[in-house]
């Protein structure tokens, strides 16, 4: 997704705390809920430009996902949020997480298996290979564009493209191809085009 910037100096988001509590809260209940919470609260930041260290902020894009927003950010106002957050920070140690990104893997014998800072795919599917004791892992098959475009309500132009291998030029078409017109509709922000749900 693109990615504005000017938040930091417009309105600057004092602190990632408030978002990550209410993430925590959410997936004490609904793991998928949370996904999308953070899935929302990136787009809002990043493409938006809107301020999720607001609480009026994260209580509009949990009621967006659905969800009673004044009673989730309450309760991660709380000190409930502050505890899972605590909780996750506490596991990050005792793991030996330095740094962002790590990702640590667990096998069967609770042998951990850490890739530490940004890598490609490929080292990721190795650590994994070797995690779940498995050669030659397949990929899921990817997503008809309708059931993604549920799932996301909205997927910029550039994620079409890596998710389906087109070239740019070619992403307008494809969604004509896979979507009825009354079901999406194009917008454009930052320069780059976005699909969303009508």
């Amino acid at each position: 997704m693109p990615i504005d910037g000017s938040q930091w100096l417009d309105n600057p988001i004092q602190s990632s705390y408030p978002s990550s509590r209410v993430f925590k809260v959410i997936q004490q209940t609904d793991e998928a809920a949370a996904r999308t919470f953070l899935r929302r609260a990136r787009e809002a930041v990043f493409a938006f430009n809107r301020n999720i260290g607001e609480k009026r902020v994260l209580i509009d894009i949990d009621n967006q996902i659905g969800l009673d927003g004044d009673s989730v950010v309450k309760e991660a106002e709380e000190g409930y949020g502050q505890q899972l957050l605590d909780q996750d920070f506490a596991l990050a140690s005792s793991l030996g997480v330095r740094g962002f990104p790590t990702i640590v893997l667990v096998d069967e014998e609770n042998k951990e298996i850490k890739v530490v800072g940004a890598q490609k795919l490929e080292t990721y599917v190795k650590a994994l290979e070797q995690a779940l004791g498995t050669e030659n892992m397949q990929a899921k098959s990817i997503p008809v564009l309708a059931k993604l475009l549920e799932q996301e309500a909205l997927l910029f132009s550039k994620e079409v493209e890596v998710m389906y291998d087109l070239q740019q030029n070619e992403v307008e078409a494809f969604l004509q191809k896979e979507l009825t017109a009354e079901t999406y509709s194009w917008h454009t922000i930052l320069g780059e085009r976005y699909v969303s749900r009508t």
